[in-house]
């Protein structure tokens, strides 16, 4: 009788958070995003598109290598709604076979503040425009860091083109946020647009 007791007490309690947070937050969903949030609204990933970029992904043309993981991560809290969005990090080895950055290992630390971090849903006319990408189809953008360069407004689009295959383009955005003098402002994996295989 007391074990049927804590069973229905468990379930009682499970149900009044489940419905106690369901009329709280609104969802919304990934793709359809540009409407004004509301707080506590939750801009959930209802397609599972954000699953397409999940893995690791290889681009090499010569020497030159750029690798990229991301991982998938919901309800993501940004204080006054959720959003899920894709974490990641990256390494770049330049043209000359040396490696300017890896961050490969920091995938797994749990940061809210990954080199990569964000989905912001863009449809092909906006910036960066993608004249290439059909009428529907969207894409995800995120913030991209340079560790050594934080202050640099860096961006990364990513645009699914098969199970196997992503694009990207990597770009400033705005002005950077130099801290004095010496400050570099040229990016260290260089600007464009990449083709990554799924490893």
């Amino acid at each position: 009788m007391a074990f049927s007791f804590l069973i229905m007490k468990k379930t009682l309690i499970t149900l009044t958070i489940f419905i106690a947070f369901s009329c709280k937050s609104q969802i919304i969903p990934q793709n359809n995003a540009y409407v004004e949030i509301p707080n506590n609204a939750y801009i959930k990933d209802t397609e599972n598109f954000l699953n397409n970029f999940v893995g690791t992904w290889h681009y090499q043309k010569g020497n030159e290598q750029f690798s990229i993981t991301l991982l998938k991560v919901l309800h993501k809290d940004y204080g006054s709604y959720y959003n899920d969005i894709i974490i990641g990090e990256y390494k770049y080895i330049d043209s000359n076979g040396t490696t300017i950055v890896n961050t490969l290992s920091d995938i797994n630390i749990p940061s809210i503040h990954h080199n990569i971090s964000g989905a912001k849903s863009l449809i092909r006319l906006e910036y960066p425009k993608c004249p290439e990408c059909n009428v529907g189809e969207y894409r995800i953008k995120s913030f991209f860091y340079d560790p050594e360069r934080k202050y640099q407004n860096l961006a990364i689009v990513f645009r699914s083109i098969s199970a196997t295959q992503i694009k990207i383009k990597l770009y400033t955005e705005g002005v950077s946020t130099t801290t004095g003098p010496n400050a570099i402002d040229e990016m260290r994996v260089p600007a464009g647009e990449y083709i990554l295989n799924k490893i």
